[in-house]
């Protein structure tokens, strides 16, 4: 290409950058032309209008005056699925972002549904994609209020018609028309060369008058006056929040994120589905890459309280004997009808998966009472030592499988004695003893599982701590594990405080009736509680059933009747929902890499604003952001003497990513509490100096 074609090309972009700045609506206050305000023959000029059985009138005070000035349209109808629209085709630029806003309100009768309307179109008028709304039924009202709707014109777009309309049953004013584009193609707060690269990309869909000066001439001079107004369009007032992260700080290695693929979640998964669906969800569950890369799960040893048929243990013995002390009778096959046929396929499709087991009881002829919902060990050396053998014969069996297991918790929630789902009760000094007998047996048989003690609510901090204090027990447990429903999280930390070199587990907390907060609160509630979690030296975050259907089951009866799974799967339709911890997980598990590291970051960056940062193996940064206002936040992040502005909007989760070099280019994926983005990946931004 020679030098003057080259300027054609760069000149062609620069133009339609620069033509792009202010209203690009004709006649947007509807008041050039001439009307009478009932005669519904005549448009304001500049503007089209369509009618489906339905009414769009240009008025002048009747029966009520604009905004501002004197006129206004209107658009409504009186039958439900009958609408009228106004509207324009303006020209647009690929990859530009476009502002459509408005003022409106409703006629004083009928409840009438507004929305306001993109519809991108290539060069010969052929429509791309569908048609973008944005609702405004609920919100209007008599009170003329303004409203705002903004996308980002796609590959091939030359123009757009930008549409108000209205629907039944009565009528919506609009007025003050207003389509404002924005040359920060790349939406990072900057206006530079990235977002002139991002235009030159697309030229061929973006070229227009190149004469800036009007001089008939097509030279330096164009370029010249358009570089003097395109950089300096745009620098943020308003910084924002800011948000340091050092990566040269590290803190707890994280080993990963997930749930419990319980005996409910299990069947569901197994028997609800088709194989094409199952291999479906599962892929998105837990490969990092199309899904959201789930890689902990928790698993239950034998039966918990979400589980479809009778309690079982991994040694239940026959009617007519009393104990098994050799465990003749061990045998996972109940697991191994479609417990473990799913968890092979979930590391078939994510090999890294890591799988930790947890018994809510023990086989009940260990236990006094010989019941699955309470009772403790009976006090035997014997039942102690065959037990510290159940759980080897555990580890071993599961191997056999093709699953290793990465830890072990010694009992799910020692302190509480269910009474309707199973659970056994085990003090302090009951799990010293049995970690004193299984740290040896593992070590016989070369098992590298961990031991985790506790498994157990914030509220008392002091059973692990007490557990720890025995140096005999001490040197065989990696650390302690909690739940999150009663409590605080600094409980974490209170145990860590008091022995550092022993590892922080979060192993349960499930949404469920009793916290429904609607999409939004339930969102930015598990991402701030993941945060806190993790803040507060966790190397796990994981949520209790996968999997449930929409009854919350499916069931035997006793324990929670309300509570969430991460996904619900309809058993009559095989419908998947995916429930907004789903999305707050997410924003994690897909970019934090096994073995990544927790790294420093402002804890307390200002109003509404949580948020944490980890370091990959690879070298990339991930840091997660969640806005917990109702209204958009600037954000400042710092890092590596260099930084970038993002807007966070309201009530979201971002996650930000980048490689460990200068002048970075950042990935970013938003989840919105009002669910227009949903673990959306965004346009990039940029580190300046």
């Amino acid at each position: 290409m020679d030098c003057k074609c080259l300027m054609t090309l760069i000149l062609c972009n620069l133009f339609c950058v620069s033509t792009i700045y202010g209203n690009l609506a004709i006649n947007p206050g509807f008041e050039e032309g001439e009307n009478d305000p009932w005669d519904e023959g005549k448009w304001p000029d500049g503007w089209w209008k369509w009618q489906d059985g339905a009414w769009a009138a240009w008025k002048n005070n009747a029966p009520d005056v604009g905004a501002s000035g004197a006129n206004y349209v209107n658009a409504g109808a009186w039958n439900y699925g009958e609408f009228a629209r106004w509207g324009q085709n303006i020209d647009v630029v690929v990859g530009g972002y476009y502002t459509l806003s408005v003022d409106a309100a409703t006629e004083n009768w009928g409840s009438p549904n507004g929305a306001l309307l993109i519809e991108w179109k290539d060069a010969s008028d052929a429509r791309i994609g569908e048609i973008l709304r944005y609702e405004l039924f609920g919100t209007v009202n008599t009170t003329w209020t303004r409203y705002s709707f903004t996308e980002r014109a796609p590959p091939k777009a030359a123009k757009a018609a930008f549409m108000l309309e209205g629907s039944a049953q009565g009528t919506i004013m609009y007025d003050n028309v207003a389509v404002t584009p924005d040359p920060d193609f790349n939406n990072d707060n900057w206006v530079d060369m990235l977002d002139f690269g991002m235009l030159a990309d697309n030229w061929m869909q973006s070229c227009g008058n190149l004469d800036l000066d009007g001089d008939d001439n097509i030279d330096m001079v164009d370029l010249m006056l358009f570089t003097q107004e395109w950089l300096s369009y745009y620098e943020p007032e308003d910084e924002g929040l800011l948000l340091n992260i050092n990566d040269s700080q590290t803190y707890q290695q994280i080993d990963g994120f997930g749930a419990s693929l319980t005996d409910s979640s299990a069947w569901l998964l197994n028997d609800a589905l088709s194989q094409q669906e199952r291999t479906e969800i599962l892929t998105e569950l837990f490969d990092p890459d199309v899904g959201i890369g789930l890689n902990y799960l928790r698993q239950p040893m034998g039966t918990s309280d979400f589980r479809r048929r009778a309690d079982y243990t991994y040694d239940d013995i026959p009617p007519f004997m009393d104990d098994d002390y050799d465990l003749v009778y061990f045998s996972i096959s109940d697991d191994q009808v479609y417990i473990i046929p799913v968890l092979q396929e979930i590391l078939a499709i994510n090999p890294q998966i890591k799988i930790m087991g947890s018994p809510w009881s023990a086989p009940i002829w260990m236990k006094v009472g010989r019941e699955f919902g309470g009772g403790t060990l009976i006090d035997s050396d014997d039942i102690y030592n065959t037990y510290a053998e159940y759980f080897v014969r555990y580890v071993q069996a599961y191997g056999g499988e093709g699953i290793s297991i990465d830890a072990i918790t010694l009992q799910n929630e020692p302190m509480l004695e269910p009474g309707s789902y199973p659970g056994m009760l085990m003090t302090t000094a009951d799990q010293r003893r049995l970690v004193k007998l299984i740290g040896p047996k593992f070590d016989a048989n070369n098992i590298n599982t961990k031991i985790l003690v506790y498994d157990h609510n914030w509220d008392n901090p002091w059973y692990p701590i007490a557990v720890l204090g025995d140096p005999a027990a001490r040197c065989y447990i990696a650390g302690s594990a909690f739940h999150g429903y009663s409590g605080d999280v600094s409980a974490q930390t209170t145990v860590h405080n008091a022995y550092p070199e022993k590892d922080i587990y979060y192993t349960e907390w499930s949404d469920g009736q009793w916290n429904d907060y609607g999409f939004a609160g339930n969102l930015i509630d598990n991402a701030t509680n993941l945060i806190d979690v993790i803040r507060n030296w966790s190397r796990t975050f994981i949520k209790w059933n996968l999997a449930l259907d929409e009854e919350n089951g499916p069931k035997i009866a006793g324990g929670c009747d309300t509570c969430y799974g991460v996904i619900t799967v309809n058993q009559s339709t095989g419908e998947i929902t995916r429930r907004p911890q789903y999305y707050s997980m997410g924003h994690v598990s897909k970019f934090v890499q096994p073995d990544a590291h927790r790294i420093w970051s402002t804890e307390s960056v200002g109003s509404g604003i949580k948020n944490i940062a980890f370091l990959n193996p690879d070298g990339t940064i991930v840091s997660m952001a969640v806005n917990t206002d109702d209204a958009p936040h600037n954000l400042k992040i710092v890092w590596n003497s260099q930084y970038f502005i993002y807007t966070l909007p309201a009530n979201s989760v971002a996650t930000f990513i980048w490689p460990n070099q200068s002048n970075a280019i950042v990935n970013v994926w938003l989840t919105t509490g009002d669910q227009t983005k949903l673990l959306k990946k965004q346009h990039y931004v940029q580190f300046h100096n």
